[in-house]
């Protein structure tokens, strides 16, 4: 466990906590699947951007507990400036609310449910 306050702690900076676990998750993934090196960025930037994030986060959020919908909600209405042409705002706003709802399992050492996140999401 992480001694980081969930309640306290500002919604984007659970995103920005979120993000890094991700993406650790992700690469460890495409790491232990053995592909080249030249081919591991053009998989896992499909789960590691906002629409591949906002398209997981709208497959589990129903299914996930009350803490974590609220931390989710949350960082999903957090005053969010700018945001990427690639996606549009909700997408963005959805990919922040997984984020932080990530970072939530991690800090309450739920890692090996990210795990499991992420191979429903990739194996369907």
């Amino acid at each position: 466990m992480v001694d980081i306050n969930i309640k306290e702690t500002n919604g984007l900076s659970l995103a920005y906590l979120g993000d890094a676990v991700w993406e650790i998750v992700v690469r460890e993934y495409f790491i232990a699947t053995g592909h080249k090196v030249n081919k591991l960025n053009k998989l896992a930037v499909n789960y590691v951007n906002a629409k591949g994030q906002s398209r997981i986060y709208r497959n589990i959020i129903d299914d996930m507990e009350d803490e974590y919908k609220a931390v989710a909600r949350r960082a999903k209405n957090s005053n969010i400036r700018s945001f990427p042409r690639s996606c549009s705002i909700d997408e963005y706003r959805e990919a922040t609310a997984f984020e932080a709802l990530i970072a939530a399992l991690y800090i309450n050492g739920e890692m090996e449910r990210v795990r499991k996140i992420f191979l429903e999401n990739v194996e369907g």
